[in-house]
């Protein structure tokens, strides 16, 4: 099909937004969903532990056109690993359990991803074809949109990204924008909750069924108010102090154990602008 070229994007930076692709089963959905990052502007895909990566199916369903996204293809073994650079993860489910938290539409959702990219690292997390995000993949992202359909409609995956790519790249097309602050990464925000976990299970505040969606209800409760990494700092000198106060001390790696470097808060970002 032929589409019309429109104006480039001046809402967004669409340099920073990536498709994460979490176990993704056949490579011709690949190859199709580089194609749909080649059609509305989106250079960087991600694979987690891919299940198949014949190259003739995926070159042949991402065209010409997505060729050069697939040459250019992440691939990690883990999803902490694929995202600990961004600042904001987004997940997207077709189910719609009460314990999901699911609150926006594709629509809904691409102001604020558009407003976001200009200073932050945004990844768009799709689950593989047979079974989706699981809950534990939900557990990593600090929103998460479905897609409205009727009740027997069953989307491909690669259908399912071009339908939130396509209401990303209407809302950057037009309109001015203005800049938000830097959001702290998300291997900062997987090590502030860490210790967030060790003081709560310190004080027993962890129930013994479901541990794993209790504590994704304390994430995405906080993270919607999109963490800075000075505030990160703040949670995880609150948690170390609370936690040296109950004469516990949690052993974090060297590496996490670094205080968060990245802080671009408003007050930050006004200074940066300053002659």
């Amino acid at each position: 099909m032929q589409v019309r070229p429109v104006a480039k994007p001046i809402k967004a930076n669409l340099s920073n937004l990536a498709v994460v692709l979490v176990n993704p089963l056949y490579p011709e959905n690949i190859g199709s969903v580089a194609r749909a990052c080649a059609n509305f502007g989106i250079e960087e895909l991600i694979l987690v532990k891919p299940e198949d990566l014949t190259r003739l199916p995926m070159e042949a369903m991402a065209t010409k056109a997505g060729l050069p996204i697939l040459e250019k293809m992440k691939i990690y073994e883990t999803l902490p690993e694929a995202i600990e650079n961004f600042n904001l993860v987004i997940g997207t489910t077709a189910r719609l359990g009460k314990r999901r938290l699911v609150h926006y539409t594709p629509k809904e959702i691409a102001k604020e991803i558009c407003d976001l990219s200009i200073n932050n690292r945004i990844a768009i997390l799709f689950g593989n074809e047979r079974l989706g995000l699981s809950n534990e993949d939900l557990f990593y992202c600090d929103k998460v949109i479905t897609i409205p359909t009727t009740e027997k409609a069953s989307l491909n995956v690669s259908q399912a990204v071009v339908i939130i790519l396509y209401e990303i790249f209407q809302e950057a097309s037009s309109g001015p924008n203005l800049k938000k602050p830097e959001l702290a990464t998300q291997k900062e925000i997987n090590t502030m909750f860490k210790l967030i976990e060790a003081t709560l299970r310190a004080i027993d505040y962890i129930p013994h069924q479901n541990p794993i969606l209790w504590l994704t209800n304390i994430r995405r409760f906080l993270t919607s108010r999109e963490l800075t990494s000075r505030e990160v700092k703040i949670i995880m000198g609150f948690c170390r102090q609370f936690l040296w106060a109950l004469g516990k001390s949690p052993k974090l790696s060297f590496e996490e154990e670094k205080e968060p470097q990245s802080d671009k808060s408003e007050e930050t970002y006004q200074k940066d602008k300053a002659p």
